[in-house]
């Protein structure tokens, strides 16, 4: 299913989108920062429950 919509989901203006980089910026980059401060190892598992939108900011941020 979300291969079927992911294309609609991630080029329409859905503003499921910006509720998603929303939740991102509050949740996850604090978590990502503090992985990055605080541990030798980064490891990081991405359930992959979406499009993958989330999953190339987690690759981006290192």
């Amino acid at each position: 299913c979300y291969d079927a919509w992911s294309n609609t989901y991630d080029s329409d203006g859905n503003i499921l989108q910006l509720l998603d980089d929303a939740a991102f910026e509050e949740i996850a980059q604090p978590l990502l920062n503090s992985i990055d401060q605080h541990s030798t190892t980064q490891i990081c598992c991405e359930l992959g429950c979406g499009t993958g939108r989330n999953t190339t900011k987690i690759l981006s941020a290192g």
